[in-house]
């Protein structure tokens, strides 16, 4: 669980966070990111290391410096919370940081609104990351006004177990579902690593002419929705999302038209190449695609009952990677791009 936030610019606490409490930046969180500033220092100038987190009995406290900047994110977790997963809360609101600017004034503080947001999205991740029994109302309070999405479920990554679902009508869900996707989702792991590709996938999008799944991936969490016949694939990512992030992001989901791709295969019924342009792909890498090509036909059409027509997945971090799978007459046609 996460437990405070502490964000501190040049040693004056600039946000606190608390979930136990809505209340602002009072004297005990004060006294606290003094003391925890003064760790960092002591630990900076006496001892020539950068402090990156400590532990008590009961709780763990986690150090991260945005670069190039005065400012020091501390997360304060229970004891029992996964390492792995603190990290990753860590940043994820380090990237909510980011996106707000600091006051124009060096030692004014946000607005009262302005913190109310941050918290709610802090509050978001809390349960996002730490709190399955809650994802299960958040899954439903996300959807259940909706009438564009039929179907949706959310998985813990960590045990491949299902966490919450949600589908109208109710038999529409099925468990087998949740065993397709995680193939599919594992094939494109693998098929990302062979393709020497580091970064993790973000989402990746399913389409036939009138249907569209979207996965994305939090990390911890995975979250899949399909959309009725003909909603548009925006609208099945925003759910997807919605389940599965703190935040909506935004997204792109065509090329422009003067990309090209950085390499392309055309793969048989059998999986042999018959077509190879572009960049040298690694030995065996069209074994992975064509694998990758059967569990999204198998996924799709368990969910939608249709075949699919495209694949579409694209890597997290800056210089993001594309990958695309369309079904031809000639068998599958593979091409990667560099954003």
């Amino acid at each position: 669980m996460l437990k405070e936030i502490f964000l501190i610019n040049r040693s004056v606490l600039q946000f606190h966070y608390s979930s136990e409490q809505s209340s602002s930046e009072d004297d005990k969180a004060v006294l606290s990111s003094g003391f925890l500033s003064a760790i960092q220092d002591f630990s900076t100038h006496a001892r020539s290391d950068v402090l990156d987190s400590f532990s008590t009995e009961s709780e763990y406290f986690l150090y991260s410096r945005f670069p190039q900047s005065e400012e020091v994110l501390i997360g304060v977790f229970d004891r029992k919370a996964p390492e792995k997963f603190a990290r990753e809360a860590i940043q994820k609101i380090m990237e909510i940081f980011r996106e707000i600017p600091l006051p124009e004034i060096e030692g004014l503080q946000w607005s009262p609104e302005v913190k109310n947001k941050i918290r709610e999205k802090l509050s978001r991740i809390n349960v996002q990351f730490f709190s399955n029994e809650k994802l299960s109302s958040v899954v439903l309070e996300s959807l259940e006004e909706r009438t564009d999405i039929p179907l949706a479920f959310l998985i813990d990554s960590g045990s491949n177990s299902l966490i919450a679902s949600f589908s109208r009508p109710k038999p529409l869900f099925k468990e087998d579902q949740v065993r397709e996707f995680l193939l599919v989702h594992s094939s494109l792991q693998r098929t990302l690593e062979t393709l020497g590709i580091d970064a993790p996938y973000s989402y990746l999008v399913i389409e036939s002419e009138d249907y569209a799944v979207v996965a994305c991936n939090g990390g911890r969490l995975l979250s899949v929705a399909s959309g009725s016949m003909r909603i548009p694939v925006e609208n099945v990512y925003n759910a997807a999302t919605n389940i599965c992030y703190a935040d909506t992001l935004k997204v792109e989901f065509e090329l422009s038209a003067k990309q090209n791709p950085i390499g392309r295969l055309m793969l048989g019924e059998n999986g042999r190449i018959l077509i190879s342009s572009g960049r040298q792909f690694p030995m065996k890498s069209h074994i992975f695609i064509s694998t990758l090509a059967k569990n999204v036909e198998s996924m799709f059409k368990l969910i939608t009952r249709r075949p699919y027509t495209r694949f579409f997945a694209r890597t997290k971090g800056d210089n993001a990677q594309t990958l695309f799978l369309r079904k031809t007459s000639s068998g599958i046609e593979f091409e990667m791009y560099q954003l």
